[in-house]
């Protein structure tokens, strides 16, 4: 795009615009776009979804960025496996577990419109059906449980109850199960109940939702921010070239800031001891900073200097973090056994 391109002159002219500005997905710290954790983690649950019964779980610390990972999935799943029923379901603590409740919840997931029976076997019922039809195109469908830390075993129990029902129907069943470190308690609680059947139905393929631990981690995510992205919506116009269009016109792309940006991250605060890699939500509060710090130095020559991005990530918070170190896992040996049992 030239410079005296209309195409620019029409982006200069709405980025001027406060709420077009405010609603930008870098702007606000929700863009949902892949970095090298996500990259990792999505062929794990492609692998899974190819089986008849598939199931995979992955824990992660807080601010991992596991949300963006449950956002970035379902486009993925739908392009994989066109026709399949998706449905992100929220688990949620409850005092006290009733199956009731449980399918309840589910069928609000599943964006059940009509009446819900008020005895069991009616919800159960109802449950299968919308399962059944939400389905039908691939007879395939993918239940991915965000907060899976908050399932009770006996939900886990419920959840089996409805894929078997299904799979017996002739249909695929996926299950990713996504939650915080106490999701390893969960799976520790099956185990000292001695469920081995919902071991190996939920937990046989546990992996841990990793935080950013190296510069080609973030290529990927500001890669995106320069070509697989598009604010506004219909427009063409990618993330980088909407906050930095002179720039963006000139050749700059934050793909190639990406040693900068890890560099400026050490420079602020280094990792503490025992600390596994940077959040996501620091990556992106640092982003949202910089383009906030820099929206009108937008020009031919612009390029963010170290100290732009050290005072991004300043302004982020990451220096005032509490250092997220592993929680000791030695329960491998335990799984494998359930394995081969």
């Amino acid at each position: 795009m030239k410079l005296n391109d209309p195409g620019l002159l029409n982006i200069l002219s709405q980025r001027e615009n406060q709420d077009f500005w405010d609603s930008h997905p870098v702007v606000c710290a929700g863009a949902v776009l892949p970095t090298g954790p996500i990259g990792a983690a999505i062929p794990l649950v492609i692998e899974q979804a190819r089986l008849q019964r598939g199931s995979v779980a992955f824990w992660a610390r807080p601010f991992t960025g596991k949300s963006s990972f449950v956002r970035a999935l379902k486009p993925v799943l739908r392009k994989r496996f066109p026709g399949c029923g998706i449905v992100v379901h929220e688990a949620k603590s409850n005092d006290v577990i009733a199956e009731g409740s449980f399918i309840a919840d589910m069928l609000l997931s599943v964006d059940y419109q009509g009446k819900v029976p008020r005895d069991l076997p009616g919800k159960r019922n109802q449950i299968r059906r919308a399962l059944f039809a939400l389905g039908a195109e691939r007879r395939h469908v993918i239940c991915i449980i965000d907060e899976a830390q908050e399932l009770d075993v006996q939900e886990l129990i419920w959840l089996k109850e409805q894929a078997n029902w299904l799979t017996e129907k002739g249909y695929k069943v996926t299950t990713v199960l996504i939650g915080q470190q106490e999701l390893l308690d969960l799976r520790d609680q099956v185990l000292s109940n001695g469920r081995s059947d919902l071991v190996k139905r939920f937990f046989l393929h546990t992996f841990e939702f990793e935080l950013i631990k190296k510069s080609p981690d973030l290529e990927p995510f500001l890669a995106g921010c320069d070509e697989d992205s598009e604010y506004p919506e219909g427009s063409g116009w990618s993330y980088t070239q909407t906050l930095w269009p002179t720039a963006f016109a000139s050749g700059f792309r934050l793909g190639n800031e990406v040693g900068r940006f890890w560099f400026a991250f050490s420079a602020v605060s280094p990792l503490a001891r025992g600390e596994q890699g940077i959040s996501m939500d620091y990556v992106a509060g640092a982003l949202s900073q910089l383009a906030n710090m820099t929206r009108e130095r937008d020009g031919e020559h612009f390029r963010p200097t170290s100290s732009d991005w050290a005072k991004a990530i300043e302004l982020a918070g990451y220096a005032e973090r509490a250092p997220l170190v592993r929680v000791q896992e030695a329960r491998l040996r335990e799984l494998k056994k359930v394995a081969e049992a």
